[in-house]
């Protein structure tokens, strides 16, 4: 992916668990999450890589810190820097409104800001959020305006799918996020959700296995149903994340290539800081999306 060769600047939040200097030569800024520690120490999201994370959690959980959204004079800054730079115009690809008061915020910032800016509600979270960033690139690179690129965004969230296979959803409930699948009492009977985020942003169940091998194995299913009527387009993709052990998701690949998933896998990422708080150890997860055409939403 080319960096940004446009005036519209596109920018993410910590949300997608990644920092600004992995990103750096994507051609996109993160806002990064705050955090505070038990000990009454603060810092944000991009002062943690991946491995170092999970080193952590693994070592001491009542260690782990709470996450907050940023604040309005952070998006302030922002927005500032953005328009002193020379852009436009920025589009900002947001975390889940129905995890984060996040969206909330960057929205009352966008209407005081030096240049208009555009608040995209990723309903997503991780590495979805940097895809919708490098798909938001290529509309730009392309010619698109913000709001073309805003309905071409649109069309590539709403046929994303993010499959998550918590161990446990301890980690979600203790810290507030486990949404509707929050009345699962995932430990009770070795039970696996696989949890999706829905057309709102917030996470749910959408199926209950007994056991990790069988929520695995549900997963290609899931997948081969919903992209059935796509599959010989060749724009779909796929990647597959994990917590701290990559064993999981090597087992889960080996049952996709077994039932002979659709789509191009792109590479196996690590789940950063601000999902591993709510995810927990032994999470594995399939993302898919399709390369959609920008072309075909330029007007």
């Amino acid at each position: 992916m080319s960096k940004n060769q446009s005036k519209i600047a596109i920018i993410t939040d910590g949300g997608c668990d990644r920092t600004n200097a992995e990103v750096i030569d994507l051609g996109f800024d993160i806002v990064p999450i705050p955090l505070a520690f038990p000990d009454g120490s603060t810092s944000d999201s991009d002062h943690f890589g991946a491995r170092d994370f999970w080193d952590a959690l693994l070592s001491d959980y009542n260690k782990l810190p709470k996450t907050s959204q940023p604040s309005r004079l952070t998006f302030d800054q922002k927005f500032q820097e953005l328009a002193d730079a020379g852009y436009e115009s920025v589009l900002y690809v947001c975390i889940s409104s129905g995890l984060s008061a996040t969206y909330d915020v960057a929205c009352m910032a966008a209407e005081d800001a030096p240049i208009p800016v555009h608040v995209f509600d990723s309903r997503i979270v991780t590495l979805s959020m940097q895809v919708l960033c490098q798909q938001a690139l290529r509309a730009v690179n392309a010619g698109l305006s913000v709001q073309e690129t805003v309905n071409y965004l649109t069309a590539v969230r709403d046929e994303m799918s993010l499959l998550i296979v918590f161990d446990t959803l301890e980690y979600l409930v203790r810290g507030g996020r486990a949404g509707r699948a929050a009345g699962l009492v995932a430990s009770a009977l070795d039970i696996k959700p696989i949890c999706t985020f829905e057309d709102d942003g917030v996470i749910d169940a959408i199926k209950k296995m007994r056991g990790r091998k069988k929520a695995f194995h549900s997963i290609p299913k899931i997948i081969n149903e919903r992209y059935q009527d796509v599959a010989d387009k060749g724009d779909l993709n796929y990647m597959l994340l994990y917590a701290e052990d990559v064993s999981h998701v090597e087992e889960l690949h080996a049952f996709m290539k077994e039932d002979k998933v659709p789509g191009t896998y792109t590479g196996t990422n690590q789940i950063g800081i601000i999902v591993g708080i709510y995810a927990g150890p032994g999470t594995a997860a399939t993302l898919f999306w399709r390369d959609l055409d920008p072309a075909d939403y330029k007007n």
